[in-house]
């Protein structure tokens, strides 16, 4: 009978020990370096994707349905006008994108482009008039392909995350909406978003 108890007791050790570890939440990454990051995401399940929330001024991090962590970003001048309609407006489009483009920008340092316009934005633009029929389809087969849009409409193009521009790269800049449109983080954390991310990473925009 001691023997049993004796088992029974370290099975619910164990048990215990299982769920510290199933239920416990991930460790704060707000200031571990980019090589613990990636240690951390690659002994986690599921596809890396950025989720960026306008109202919480924040793009998060995620690897499957985890968060990892969250940086602080500003948006386009149009911020407090809802979803993107048009060019020049100046608001950071909303919705579901992709990581279309990866390069060093000429005018920002580094640029992620995002496959801005999408179906929703095409089908609108093509109900208002905004576009035609013909650009409608481009972008909607566009996305069908997981490649880049055309961003030569009136609905705009070009929308990215990036860092600051290259010829005023002021502290000021990460402290109030100031893009075209665009989500801007501080260089340090774009350099960490860019070593995580690839072409066709998922990016949600929320209002």
């Amino acid at each position: 009978m001691l023997i049993w108890n004796s088992i029974a007791l370290i099975l619910r050790f164990f048990f215990a020990l299982f769920l510290v570890s199933v239920l416990s939440p991930l460790p704060d990454m707000s200031n571990t370096s980019t090589r613990e990051l990636h240690s951390l995401l690659s002994r986690m399940d599921g596809a890396t994707s950025l989720v960026i929330w306008k109202s919480q001024y924040s793009l998060t991090l995620f690897k499957g349905d985890a968060p990892v962590k969250t940086y602080w970003a500003v948006f386009g001048k149009g911020y407090g006008e809802g979803d993107k309609e048009r060019t020049g407006d100046k608001r950071t489009p909303e919705g579901d994108f992709y990581i279309c483009t990866m390069n060093h920008s000429k005018r920002f340092y580094k640029f992620l482009g995002l496959s801005y316009p999408g179906p929703k934005h095409a089908e609108q633009g093509l109900q208002r008039g905004v576009i035609t029929p013909q650009e409608y389809h481009e972008i909607e087969n566009a996305h069908r392909e997981l490649r880049q849009p055309t961003w030569e409409t009136r609905l705009g193009g070009a929308i990215g995350i990036h860092g600051r521009m290259l010829e005023d790269p002021s502290v000021w800049a990460m402290r109030q909406n100031w893009t075209d449109g665009c989500i801007a983080l501080s260089n340090t954390d774009i350099d960490e978003i860019f070593s995580v991310v690839s072409l066709g990473t998922p990016v949600t925009i929320l209002p």
